[in-house]
């Protein structure tokens, strides 16, 4: 017992820092250690598997001046060079090989753990509240979204340069400290778009380091970041104002087109938010979260008394150390969420777990801290308290990680977790029956979204025809993508062509833009002789293509 208790002095004092990190990255490889047989999922085929500017050196200036979704041939996507080169090089080393790119995402998030750790001590937060929230927070199931999917390497590799500037511009922000923080800024931005608000986190820990944070010339010395994200916006701006460019949204015209219903929404998501942070059960990967148009509803409501609380306590308790820390989390939160609340630019998800893996970075070191004066008195009980929720939380993210093994056991956890309708449902039963090769069950599933539509599974219906055809056709599916390769091995065997195509038809009158359901009509107008059907639509896809070309660049 004498050792232990040694042991645990020596983690929570701060005596041994080394051995606090060595213990944090322990954790956190224990934590993740069943990602391992993990196979490539979804958006890992098009911005890894298939992307074609990864295999070869002479692809790489393509690579560096297109949007994501160019090497997969995809119009859209984001401007990432940073985390693209990463792929890139891994990809040159290794191949698609998924232990590769396992290895990156852990030790993305074993570093980031020990960037917390150091960055809480630099910041002048207690020791033991420093590990502890550095612990609590590597070891949370909310953070397997972006640990155990492959191609979400931009949110871990945006919370390294994010956490990376920060210790850079402690303790003082001196100007010289400002101009290297600008290195970190400007390749956190090549990572992710929402890189945008390190200026305003700067601002959050000087409020939280300085004693002279009520004095407003204090932050104008930090005008290079604020200025080089104000030239990030506007470049965006201009960019999507000239090309016609836009973030894929939630596809709900009611949430795109009114500012009103996004902020009612916003604040209806937040108590979602709050649930997951406390209590992480029922984790998916898409949450179906309706749009809002009214504030007379107990999830808006919810989420303004909400934000009223945490604003009341800021300007109440701020002057005290336990208070001070939990006004410093709860800003962090609110400015690292900010680019995800769809309120200025709309967004293609109303909650995701991913997304909170910068936020409650600052929101769990200030909680530890005003935790840690509430449990000053009561160490034996605090120790306690912790080791059952690094325990609880750990278990929970080693059995999370085996919801992202293949397709099938993703798709199944949606269906389980999510409020589907029925046309939601079809689809997302058809698309796992499909990669399963349960044709028939797949059949039947896209033939009851077809056949009869609701208003819900509208924007579903273009989709539903392509994947019946596919299944008519036995095609072999994987990760959601449709390869060429796949339908010339599937149809020498196949005797449902002709229903095949007529799905595909069916498809381009839901949408006639679809261009990859052009391809697909193509490959098999081909195979079947017709060299006039098949260069039609060659012809079509290429056009389409065409047209959204400039947005790759």
């Amino acid at each position: 017992m004498k050792t232990i208790a040694s042991f645990s002095k020596k983690l929570l004092s701060g005596e041994s820092p080394w051995l606090a990190r060595g213990m944090l990255c322990l954790a956190v490889l224990a934590a993740y250690a069943s990602i391992w047989p993990n196979e490539f999922l979804f958006n890992d085929g098009i911005l890894i598997v298939q992307d074609k500017f990864l295999r070869h050196w002479s692809d790489l200036p393509d690579l560096l001046t297109h949007l994501s979704n160019a090497g997969y041939g995809l119009p859209g996507g984001f401007y990432r060079p940073v985390g693209m080169l990463i792929y890139f090089l891994i990809y040159q080393i290794f191949g698609a090989l998924t232990i590769a790119f396992h290895t990156l995402n852990l030790a993305l998030h074993v570093l980031n753990v020990c960037l917390l750790y150091h960055f809480g001590l630099r910041a002048g937060f207690r020791k033991g509240a420093v590990f502890v929230a550095a612990l609590l927070w590597a070891l949370h199931p909310l953070h397997t979204s972006n640990v155990a999917y492959m191609s979400s390497t931009a949110e871990l590799l945006w919370g390294t340069l994010c956490l990376g500037g920060l210790i850079t511009l402690l303790p003082d922000f001196t100007p010289r400290k400002i101009w290297r923080a600008m290195a970190f800024f400007v390749l956190a931005l090549g990572c992710k778009e929402s890189a945008v608000v390190f200026p305003a986190l700067a601002a959050v820990t000087f409020f939280f380091v300085s004693k002279g944070w009520l004095k407003f010339s204090a932050y104008l010395k930090m005008w290079p970041l604020w200025l080089l994200s104000a030239c990030y916006i506007t470049f965006w701006l201009l960019f999507m104002h000239k090309t016609g460019y836009s973030i894929q949204d939630v596809g709900d015209p009611n949430y795109t087109s009114s500012f009103v219903n996004r902020v009612l929404t916003c604040f209806a998501a937040l108590p979602v938010y709050a649930r997951l942070i406390v209590w992480p059960t029922g984790l998916h990967i898409e949450w179906l979260f309706p749009t809002v148009s009214t504030l007379l509803a107990w999830q808006p409501l919810a989420g303004v008394l909400l934000v009223g609380i945490c604003l009341l306590y800021i300007f109440t308790r701020y002057k005290s150390r336990g208070g001070l820390a939990l006004s410093f989390g709860l800003l962090w939160f609110a400015v690292a969420l900010s680019p995800y609340t769809g309120i200025v630019v709309p967004v293609d998800a109303v909650i995701s777990e991913g997304w909170m893996y910068v936020p409650a970075m600052g929101l769990f070191l200030g909680a530890a801290q005003a935790a840690a004066g509430f449990f000053e008195k009561k160490q034996n009980a605090a120790k306690l308290l912790v080791l059952v929720l690094a325990l609880s939380l750990g278990l929970a993210t080693f059995f999370n990680n085996e919801v992202w093994r293949i397709p099938e056991t993703l798709y199944l956890n949606n269906v389980q977790n999510q409020d589907w309708n029925r046309g939601e449902r079809n689809y997302i039963l058809g698309l796992f029956y499909l990669q399963r090769g349960d044709f028939d069950q797949a059949i039947g599933q896209f033939h009851e979204l077809a056949d009869h539509p609701d208003a819900s599974s509208a924007h579903w219906l273009a989709s539903a025809h392509m994947w019946l055809a596919m299944a008519w056709l036995h095609a072999e599916i994987k990760n959601n993508n449709i390869t060429p390769e796949a339908l010339l091995h599937a149809l020498p065997s196949s005797r449902h062509t002709p229903e095949a195509i007529r799905e595909l038809g069916k498809a381009l009158q839901a949408n006639p833009d679809f261009y990859q359901v052009h391809r697909i009509l193509a490959v098999l107008y081909r195979y079947q002789g017709n060299k006039q059907m098949a260069d039609f639509h060659d012809r079509k896809a290429a056009d389409i293509i065409q047209k959204q070309e400039k947005l790759n660049r």
